[in-house]
């Protein structure tokens, strides 16, 4: 989506290296593999934990993170071979389906919706349901983003359109448009939301309320790299699966891990970001993405014209390698 995916503002590349590998795995012959994905994204944590802590390592595998720019742009390197995994909007692998190319979702990185509405406008009151958004201007990512297909479908309030104006931008332009007084709100995500709270900001509306859970992104593979290499996709996920538990029962070491990545963000903001992202469990606790996520997703992308067809499941994931990662 961007946005499965939106990057973070601060960084462009992740330098992360991966540290903390075991004596026994770094002795052993790994695999490199390159993992392509939208930007340097905080919403990516489970990931760059998996890699800090050498969980990927411990799989025989030696990642490389490459940065595409883009979530359609993810998925063309993995359908090409440049890259072996990619970290993305997991519809894209249908989307893509639909225009000749295939591969499989095998994991979830992130669940449900990350986005809150937020403003600097202190006269701004919570909003609780789509028809108090009437009168204002939203900012949110370009379409075909997740940022945008969520907003157009909250105001498009089931039939009884909400007279608002979404105002699009580029990701890390939103709080510019803030402040500018060009919206009155904008729909992020982390660390930005925390940001523009820790600057005298607030939150007026979330809209996990209305989608609850969701497929929002997801770890893919090309089907031939699917076919050729299981061992590989089944210690990617063991890794990422790894990644999510530690965040979940070593939160002050996932924080320790967050700063690390995102040394231009102020410490305090970066540990509220995360727990903000993980008492929304959408840091989920597992790697498995069940098929009524995956719906909310196609239903969304259908509504607003990104898909045509139907989306299948079982066509465009794959949760072998989840089911055996989460008995681990």
């Amino acid at each position: 989506m961007v946005c499965g995916a939106c990057a973070s503002q601060q960084s462009s590349e992740n330098p992360t290296a991966q540290s903390g590998a075991n004596t026994q795995s770094s002795e052993r012959k790994l695999q490199k593999v390159t993992i392509a994905q939208f930007g340097h994204v905080f919403l990516y944590m489970p990931l760059y934990v998996a890699i800090d802590k050498g969980y990927f390592k411990d799989q025989g595998l030696d990642v490389n993170l490459s940065v595409s720019g883009g979530d359609e742009k993810t998925f063309t390197a993995v359908a090409t071979g440049n890259a072996q995994f990619g970290v993305s909007d997991p519809l894209f692998t249908a989307i893509a389906r639909e225009h000749g190319q295939s591969g499989k979702v095998v994991a979830a990185v992130v669940r449900g919706v990350p986005f809150w509405v937020i403003t600097d406008k202190k006269e701004m009151k919570p909003i609780s349901k789509p028809e108090q958004f009437a009168g204002h201007k939203i900012a949110t990512y370009t379409s075909p983003s997740t940022s945008y297909a969520v907003m157009k479908k909250v105001l498009a309030n089931n039939g009884h359109p909400v007279d608002a104006k979404i105002v699009e931008g580029a990701f890390g332009t939103l709080p510019a448009l803030l402040r500018a007084g060009q919206v009155d709100m904008a729909l992020e995500i982390e660390p930005v939301v925390s940001i523009v709270l820790h600057n005298g900001g607030h939150i007026v509306y979330n809209p996990q309320k209305e989608l609850g859970d969701f497929a929002f992104t997801g770890l893919e593979v090309s089907e031939t790299f699917n076919k050729e290499h299981p061992d590989q996709v089944q210690g990617a996920v063991n890794a990422l699966q790894k990644g999510m538990d530690f965040i979940h029962s070593d939160f002050a070491g996932a924080v320790a891990v967050a700063k690390k990545e995102f040394p231009d963000v102020e410490p305090s903001v970066v540990r509220q970001a995360l727990q903000r992202l993980k008492d929304s469990n959408t840091v989920p606790k597992s790697v498995e993405l069940p098929k009524a996520a995956w719906d909310k997703a196609v239903a969304l992308r259908r509504e607003i014209g990104d898909m045509k067809g139907n989306g299948d499941y079982d066509l465009n994931v794959d949760m072998s390698y989840a089911d055996k990662a989460t008995k681990k």
